[in-house]
């Protein structure tokens, strides 16, 4: 059992109607945190999200055209799949699992893409925080690192 099963939330738990309050944010004894959300379309496993800034936390998979650089968004990673209506965690900090681009490079700063759900070293809309482990050859999921909670750079 995990600490957070242990501590009564279930990371993994998706579903039509709320377990959590929308917005709820959970601190895992190691640091990571987790904000609880509605998914407004299919999330895909590890994919990138942009969470609404509207009080609402619905969150959909992040693109360049849904993060412009002249709104700061707060960004999760879904490290399971959230159907559309469904409500679910996304990790915003720490040691996670998210997808990139093909070519992308170890400890550098990462960017959203046009391609949903996949963030990229190539510049476009800056992600704060977050830096991939390991330099990846195709476009693939990989472990990443969010120092903090991740957000999109204002412009």
């Amino acid at each position: 059992m995990t600490a957070s099963q242990m501590m009564g939330v279930d990371l993994t738990e998706t579903g039509t109607v709320a377990s959590a309050n929308v917005g709820q944010r959970h601190v895992e004894p190691d640091g990571r945190v987790f904000q609880y959300v509605k998914a407004s379309a299919l999330i895909a496993q590890y994919a990138y999200v942009k969470i609404s800034g509207d009080g609402l936390f619905t969150a959909a998979e992040a693109t360049t055209t849904t993060n412009p650089s002249t709104e700061p968004a707060l960004v999760g990673c879904a490290q399971v799949a959230i159907a559309s209506g469904s409500h679910g965690w996304v990790q915003r900090r720490g040691l996670h699992t998210g997808k990139f681009a093909a070519s992308c490079a170890q400890d550098v700063k990462i960017y959203t893409t046009a391609t949903a759900g996949v963030f990229d070293d190539t510049a476009t809309t800056l992600v704060n925080g977050l830096k991939l482990l390991t330099t990846i050859v195709g476009a693939s999921s990989a472990l990443a690192m969010a120092m903090d909670e991740m957000s999109t750079a204002a412009a």
